[in-house]
């Protein structure tokens, strides 16, 4: 086993995949995610109205820090050549009849042009347009009613931080996606060159090789690296310790079985490219698992991603405590069982077909 380990740091792609990718690549993505808000984003006000109604509208949209009204245009087709130009990532409008609305004591139109290429810019530019419609207390809130006092409570993730909101799914992703990687291309690599099969007692050496390595892995990237970012983070130890277990089982047997099935070294990555997006979007935290058909809903629980990311995100941003998750839990241990025995069922069926070295 020990033997085994060593090996994944003689060989420079193993090395580079098993140890630096599962380092670095977290630090990077969490990176670029620094800065999780926007602010001072280019607006484009459009105001026929011209009334001091419209007036002290923009000038407290302008206010706020997600917004920079920097553009006032005369008409939408001058503001959506600025849009084009990606001078401004949204405008909004007040037609001539703002103020007539207003002075009526009805709700006056206000219209809102997005730019949607990044969701960032849609929230800052909607929810600050939102904010400012509900600071007025004007006839823009049907007639001035405020039957209802809303204490606004930002639980999980407070600063409404798309890096915090991200990475709690990426994190668990990353585990499983780099310890298959660098398995499979150790494995690919043999029968690349033409190696006897691997018996499967040392297949299994590789498997608690790895499986040691990424329990290392397993505490930098779900507890140092949130750390350092300044991410969310409520778990405690022991349910740490308790969650990492079946998520380590899980994904080093779904690794074993999975490397059965490459012959050569760089094949691993073309199934990494292809279905590390289609994972996360299975896991339920950037696409609601209820909105999925039905089919995609039963191939989510195929990998173990798919439990430990949903675990991960209510112990770690939500504070649940260990039995409000056990059930995923189960499903990783009950999912460690089956790829297991589909990987010794494999490997026998590898013995009949090929050469295998001796025990």
């Amino acid at each position: 086993m020990f033997k085994d380990l060593k090996s994944i740091f003689k060989d420079e792609g193993t090395l580079i995949l098993a140890v630096l990718v599962p380092l670095l690549y977290p630090l990077v993505y969490s990176f670029i995610y620094t800065n999780e808000t926007v602010t001072d984003m280019p607006v484009c006000a459009v105001d026929l109205s011209n009334t001091p109604e419209s007036r002290q509208f923009i000038r407290a949209y302008d206010a706020t820090p997600e917004v920079n009204v920097v553009y006032k245009a005369t008409n939408l087709s001058e503001a959506k050549q600025l849009m084009m130009e990606q001078k401004v990532h949204a405008v909004i409008y007040f037609p001539e009849d703002f103020a007539e609305h207003w002075m009526k004591m009805e709700q006056s139109p206000i219209q809102l042009y997005c730019d949607m290429g990044f969701i960032l810019y849609y929230k800052a530019a909607y929810m600050t347009a939102m904010k400012v419609v509900l600071a007025q207390k004007s006839p823009l809130t049907a007639g001035n009613a405020d039957p209802i006092k809303v204490h606004e409570v930002r639980a999980y993730n407070t600063i409404e931080g798309y890096g915090n909101f991200l990475l709690q799914a990426i994190l668990p992703l990353i585990i499983q996606q780099t310890l298959l990687l660098a398995l499979a291309c150790e494995v690919g690599t043999r029968r690349q060159r033409g190696q006897k099969e691997l018996s499967i007692k040392n297949h299994l050496k590789k498997g608690v090789a790895y499986l040691l390595l990424y329990t290392f892995h397993s505490g930098y990237l779900l507890v140092v690296v949130p750390r350092i970012f300044n991410f969310t983070q409520t778990i405690t130890v022991g349910n740490l310790f308790a969650f990492m277990v079946p998520l380590l089982l899980s994904m080093v047997t779904f690794a074993l079985f999975i490397s059965l099935f490459f012959k050569r070294r760089e094949t691993p990555f073309i199934y990494i490219a292809f279905t590390s997006i289609i994972l996360l979007f299975l896991t339920g935290a950037s696409w609601p698992e209820q909105a999925m058909p039905i089919f995609w809903q039963w191939v989510a629980w195929i990998f173990p991603s798919t439990p430990a990311v949903r675990a991960f995100m209510r112990l770690n941003a939500m504070g649940a405590e260990l039995n409000m998750v056990a059930h995923y839990l189960w499903i990783m241990l009950l999912q460690a069982a089956v790829y297991f025995a589909l990987f010794i069922a494999g490997k026998r069926v590898l013995a009949k077909r090929y050469p295998t070295e001796e025990n």
